[in-house]
């Protein structure tokens, strides 16, 4: 479904329903756009069927399907309950690899497995259930370790130590977060929405915990989870409830302190 920044309907992309088809939700786990791609090629991630799915702007064709329906695998071909994609200026595409595998996937623009990094654990480096990423400055990845409860921090770079992965060196693991679930980066420091209790946290790229807010889940407009965040170019704040299924808009205050605000994501110029 495609809204303006009223919520008023604009279209609607049933003719790809078939694909998410009898998913647990059911539909797709996220919906992401490269700020590098010329073409703003739609990317599908679908949890359930093990599947990414990439679309035209216009959402009139479907130009690549990655994964094979109703199969989890582990291999260069497969994923296990894929959640998030993010994008490297280059091209190339990390994918978390997410529920089952607890990978990192590196892509590239095509689509073809180059790479991975992380496995399932406790030990830094390691993931019990990757439930987002975040792209920064200078090629620094942010992953959402949400079962071990904590964010941990990366950087992509041809001079990379080599002790981690050839081309990925693990920086800091932050923990004392409940459920953390999604992220936005901006120029020096990141946001993170977390679950148990429910709030919005701010950190500086040290992992020092800047500012916190608690999201309301009473009455009417009250969340159940923050389970998705995005940013318009005005500065509005939108959180995706899949707990009630619906999105909804946070408008900020004409004397908002512009430092407790959620920036817009960071990307390279």
């Amino acid at each position: 479904m495609i809204v303006d920044g009223d919520g008023n309907l604009i279209e609607v992309w049933d003719q790809w329903d078939h694909l998410c088809d009898e998913s647990d939700g059911p539909g797709p786990h996220r919906v992401r756009i490269s700020p590098y791609d010329p073409e703003r090629r739609v990317w599908v991630i679908n949890e359930s069927r093990h599947q990414i799915f990439v679309l035209s702007n216009d959402g009139s064709e479907l130009l690549m399907t990655l994964g094979e329906k109703n199969v989890g695998g582990s291999d260069e071909t497969h994923f296990g309950r894929p959640q998030d994609v993010a994008f490297l200026p280059d091209g190339r595409v990390l994918v978390a690899d997410g529920l089952d595998n607890h990978r990192i996937i590196i892509l590239d623009a095509e689509g073809r497995y180059q790479s991975e990094f992380g496995g399932f654990g406790t030990e830094p480096g390691r993931f019990n259930g990757i439930h987002a990423l975040g792209m920064g400055p200078d090629g620094l990845i942010f992953a959402l370790d949400r079962a071990n409860g904590r964010v941990q921090k990366f950087r992509i770079s041809s001079e990379a130590s080599g002790e981690y992965h050839p081309e990925v060196d693990h920086l800091a693991t932050w923990s004392g977060f409940g459920l953390p679930l999604d992220i936005i980066v901006n120029e020096d420091h990141l946001w993170v929405s977390d679950l148990l209790p429910l709030k919005m946290v701010k950190l500086d790229f040290d992992g020092n915990r800047l500012y916190t807010w608690n999201v309301s889940n009473d009455g009417p407009t009250g969340f159940l989870e923050v389970h998705t965040i995005s940013v318009d170019s005005e500065g509005n704040l939108y959180g995706g409830d899949n707990q009630h299924g619906r999105t909804q808009k946070l408008v900020p205050k004409t004397d908002a302190d512009p430092a407790l605000l959620v920036g817009r994501p960071y990307v390279a110029r």
